[in-house]
């Protein structure tokens, strides 16, 4: 090997270009809009996340809810995590890709919208999975 790195090609596509389910973890674990940050908190401690996907009461997917977020509230208020809901610091955009989408769409979403995660999502709006920056950088190093 000569160290130089393969281009992408007819046999071989670009990392950018693959479909995000090589990439997406699933199932995501998912919360309700309604569930309060001290039990999302309690979800991502126990599962050792750092983002969980937020579905309304219909199992669609509303966003993303990251650890900095329920860090943030908390900071401003320690004693909102056992009343304050998931869905008052959700984003009002969601990041949020289909799943036919590829990596690079992805990676684009995460860009602009200056997050570290985006979910997943079927044609029904209901997630199937979660992207990560740490999934990305895994691919990468693939």
């Amino acid at each position: 090997m000569d160290g130089r790195v393969k281009q992408s090609g007819p046999d071989r596509p670009g990392l950018a270009w693959r479909q995000i389910s090589e990439v997406m973890s699933a199932p995501p674990y998912c919360v309700r809009t309604s569930t309060t940050l001290g039990d999302a908190l309690a979800v991502m401690v126990r599962e050792g996340l750092r983002h969980l996907v937020v579905t309304d009461e219909g199992g669609r997917c509303v966003g993303v809810l990251a650890d900095r977020a329920v860090v943030a509230a908390w900071a401003a208020e320690p004693a909102t995590l056992s009343y304050r809901r998931v869905s008052s610091v959700l984003d009002r955009s969601p990041a949020v890709v289909a799943a036919e989408a590829a990596v690079v769409d992805a990676a684009r979403l995460m860009r602009t919208a200056c997050v570290d995660a985006v979910a997943v999502v079927d044609a029904r709006g209901m997630a199937v999975g979660v992207v990560t920056g740490s999934d990305l950088v895994a691919l990468l190093a693939r």
